[in-house]
């Protein structure tokens, strides 16, 4: 990843985490703890995250990072009832910028990497008899939705393959992302799919909200973060969707043979 571009994605999403975490304080939606740990993805992008569960929304406490929120707190005390919010967020980034700054020098952002997902940009997790999806692209800078579309589909097939496989108790896949608003996207799964979309009105720090501001090459999306901040509402809502697996199945093998294909011959299935 060029470092330049990596840099300028930092430091725009950045300020606009601390003018949404600001919004949402002035509005009565969280106290200044919440809106930066909880409503936003700046702690991500930080030399301090290792991955995981290590994250100030999960309970990790992590004494750099408190004391840096410390000094954050201070500036928004002196500035969040100014009209102009330019100082507010100059400011709150200049705090912050020491520990974002290694992670571009070293030009490791948060990022998955096909080494390390069996689903590519795909992983899963498991709520009673539905199997949650989540998206994060890890053929950056090509597109899931476009240069990988067959590869991504594949992926998916493989996902929903397994889960019946290991877990044949579980009938139902679901996603909440901003991507469902998305006809690319949402075109890889039945009417039913959008049939059952529900708004996610509880933002948080993950990618179902926040990964619409980064572009496919790790800039920052200039054009969807001027709309959130003339509107005040992101440019794509974030929608919970879900199906029967079997449904979703047949919709992927019978819209996207070349997926089919790909996985009979790159991963040996049948």
């Amino acid at each position: 990843m060029n470092q330049a571009i990596y840099a300028n994605y930092c430091r725009e999403f950045t300020k606009l985490s601390i003018w949404y975490a600001r919004k949402r304080i002035l509005d009565g939606m969280s106290d200044f703890e919440n809106a930066i740990n909880e409503r936003v993805n700046i702690f991500r992008h930080t030399s301090l995250y290792k991955g995981g569960k290590r994250h100030p929304a999960e309970g990790a406490e992590i004494p750099e990072w408190n004391a840096l929120l410390e000094r954050v707190e201070s500036v928004f005390d002196t500035h969040i009832t100014d009209d102009n919010t330019t100082e507010l967020e100059q400011k709150s980034f200049e705090i912050l910028w020491p520990i974002i700054e290694p992670r571009v020098k070293e030009q490791k952002p948060w990022r998955p990497t096909l080494q390390e997902r069996p689903y590519e940009s795909w992983t899963r997790d498991y709520w009673k008899d539905t199997v949650n999806i989540h998206i994060a692209n890890a053929y950056a800078p090509e597109s899931p939705l476009s240069e990988k579309r067959t590869e991504f589909a594949a992926a998916l097939i493989r996902l929903l393959e397994d889960t019946q496989s290991t877990r044949p108790e579980t009938e139902n896949v679901g996603c909440g992302s901003w991507l469902n608003s998305v006809p690319t996207f949402s075109a890889l799964f039945p009417q039913a799919w959008m049939d059952s979309a529900d708004a996610e009105h509880n933002v948080r720090y993950t990618l179902g909200h926040w990964g619409q501001f980064e572009t496919r090459h790790g800039d920052f999306h200039a054009k969807n973060g001027a709309r959130f901040r003339e509107t005040g509402e992101f440019p794509y809502t974030s929608l919970r969707c879900q199906d029967r697996i079997n449904s979703v199945l047949e919709h992927l093998r019978a819209t996207f043979p070349d997926a089919v294909e790909h996985n009979r011959t790159t991963h040996g299935r049948e």
